[in-house]
This record gives C-alpha cells, sequence and structure tokens, in this order.
C-alpha cells in the first residue's frame, strides 16, 4: 500500500510540473500558485459533463461570477478532453479566500504572528530535518502562506519549512493534507 502511495504521489508531482518552468504554473490538477509579490493564481480542473449545459453557458456562469468581485480575473479558460483549466487570479490572499470561503493568510512570519497566528507545531523541511516554532519564526520577513484547506500549492520562492499537515513534493510544491481540527493551520514558510 505504502508503494502505491509513494507511486501515486510521483506521478501527482509529475503531472503537476510537466512542461514547466521553475517559475510557471501550469497545473493538471486543482491547485494554487503564489507569487513573490502576493498574488494567488488558482487553477480549478475538472471533468465537464456537456449533459448539463454547453461551455459556453458555463464560461458566462464564471464570467458573472468574477465579475461580482473585485481584484478579481479570469486567466484562461478552456476546455480540453472533457476536462476544463480554469485559471483566475487573485490580487492577494484575502481576496483569495473571500472568493473561495476558505482560510488564506499570506504575509511574512512577523505580519502572522502580529495577526495571532499560533505556529504551535512541529516543522520540518524538504529534507524531513524537524524545527520547533522558535527556529521557524527566528525570520520575520520570511514570506509564509497559511491555509485551512486541503490542496496542492506552487510557489514562486523556493520552499524553507512547513507544518507537519503538509508534504513538500518538491523544492516549488507542497500539498496540504485534509485538516479536521477548527484550530489547526498549515504553514508553509518560503
Amino acid at each position: 500500500m505504502k508503494r502505491w502511495f509513494s507511486v501515486i504521489c510521483i506521478l501527482m508531482i509529475t503531472v503537476l510540473t510537466v512542461g514547466c518552468g521553475k517559475n510557471s504554473f501550469q497545473p493538471s490538477v486543482s491547485s494554487i500558485y503564489v507569487h513573490k509579490d502576493g498574488r494567488i493564481t488558482e487553477a480549478i480542473v475538472e471533468s465537464f459533463i456537456q449533459d448539463y449545459y454547453s461551455f459556453d453557458e458555463f464560461q458566462s456562469m464564471v464570467e458573472k461570477e468574477v465579475a461580482a468581485y473585485d481584484n478579481v480575473s479570469i486567466k484562461s479558460l478552456e476546455l480540453k478532453d472533457s476536462t476544463v483549466y480554469l485559471l483566475l487570479d487573485f490580487a492577494d490572499a484575502e481576496t483569495y479566500s473571500k472568493y473561495s470561503e476558505v482560510y488564506c493568510f499570506q504575509g511574512t512570519v512577523g505580519e502572522a504572528l502580529s495577526a495571532g497566528l499560533p505556529f504551535a507545531m512541529d516543522f520540518k523541511d524538504e529534507q524531513y530535518e524537524e524545527y520547533s516554532t522558535s527556529e521557524v519564526t527566528e525570520k520575520t520577513s520570511n514570506p509564509v502562506l497559511v491555509l485551512k484547506s486541503e490542496c496542492f500549492v506552487q510557489t514562486e520562492q523556493p520552499i524553507k519549512y512547513v507544518s507537519n499537515n503538509v508534504e513538500i513534493l518538491g523544492s516549488h510544491l507542497a500539498e496540504v493534507m485534509p485538516i479536521d481540527d477548527e484550530a489547526e493551520y498549515a504553514y508553509i514558510i518560503y
């Protein structure tokens, strides 16, 4: 079973990064990309069943939904082999959080601490070396992304540390595991 899980993880990494340069974002699964300047791009990759409505109707629905929000735009929307690929750009984590209705904070470690985020868990780096809260919060100028939902995350900058509920899949790629506890957050420090 463990072997299959490893094979699936390697396959997902390959699928996420095929054709991608270090700073490009062309995912094959739903995920988010965190830009150096704080912008967030969300990729929604879903099967499209045309029995319910046409692609034109779907596109119109997405355009109306996005128009209702400030600082959100459609980067691309296409249908390939019965799969919809939608890229949405958000000005910042707050806009992404309002639109998607999931908790998302992006800023420096110092700003996260000032906002009351607890950082009360174990952290690790890409080599699975463990770090304490005081070690990862020591450099308060490091950027951090804090989430409360399961997803794949690609960062423009290399990942330094993640909380124990996040798996590092590559130097710029991580997977936030399911979060069941209301008080739990997932941290990606880069």
